[in-house]
């Protein structure tokens, strides 16, 4: 073997020992990437918080910048959240003693979601809603207000009481699932004994809400709880 060609394979060796060295150095279970970290990081929120992947609780770690290098710590690094702090954003700390002393902060936010009922096209007042103009979507619960619909089948059939921009969110104040003048079941449960009759609804109202209805078949008014579209239930 020529002298230049053992120079290249002692220098190809070195290469290939340096960089295996490297590679061990940074599979240490002591050294922790910033990737690493942020990713400790939202795994303890998750625990803390008790997160599911399924639920409504949507959690949010900046992460932190390649910049600051492996940080080496002979412990588990700790983690702390304050314990008075923002319920939407809050900065954890991460710390470390051992070897040297070195402490990180990374921003959190923290956001609640709602699937609930929003119209897919402009509706106009007095719309009769059907299945197609409706979708469940998902918003931010602090911009909500109002009593949601999360189940569709709840609203295909009642009617606009104003009008209502495609991607809205629906609420129970928006429509009335009766209206006035509608003719409606009259359901009374006396003690296990179902029956039902015919009236004609004298005001509008929504899930939940107290109307006065007159019964097609005896002309007498009751007080009626609205239970669904176009159906009371007579309140005793």
């Amino acid at each position: 073997m020529k002298k230049y060609e053992k120079f290249y394979l002692l220098n190809f060796i070195l290469l290939f020992f340096i960089s295996n060295l490297s590679w061990a150095d940074s599979a240490d279970p002591g050294h922790y990437s910033p990737e690493q970290l942020t990713d400790m990081t939202a795994q303890w929120l998750n625990q803390e918080l008790a997160i599911t992947p399924e639920g409504a609780i949507k959690l949010e770690v900046t992460p932190l910048d390649n910049r600051i290098g492996t940080k080496i710590c002979d412990e588990q690094p700790q983690f702390n959240r304050p314990q008075n702090a923002n319920n939407r954003q809050f900065t954890v700390n991460i710390s470390c003693n051992l070897p040297v002393a070195w402490q990180l902060y990374l921003p959190v936010r923290i956001t609640e979601m709602v699937a609930a009922a929003t119209v897919r096209q402009n509706i106009a007042t007095g719309t009769v809603l059907t299945a197609d103009m409706l979708e469940i979507s998902e918003r931010e619960r602090r911009f909500v207000r109002g009593n949601l619909v999360t189940d569709l089948r709840q609203i295909v059939g009642a009617r606009s009481k104003r009008s209502l921009s495609n991607g809205q969110l629906i609420t129970m104040q928006d429509l009335c699932l009766v209206c006035r003048g509608d003719v409606v079941t009259i359901v009374i449960d006396n003690s296990g004994l179902v029956v039902s009759a015919s009236g004609i609804a004298e005001q509008d109202g929504t899930l939940g809400d107290t109307i006065a209805v007159q019964n097609q078949q005896s002309g007498r008014k009751v007080q009626t709880e609205v239970v669904a579209v176009n159906q009371v239930r007579v309140k005793f």
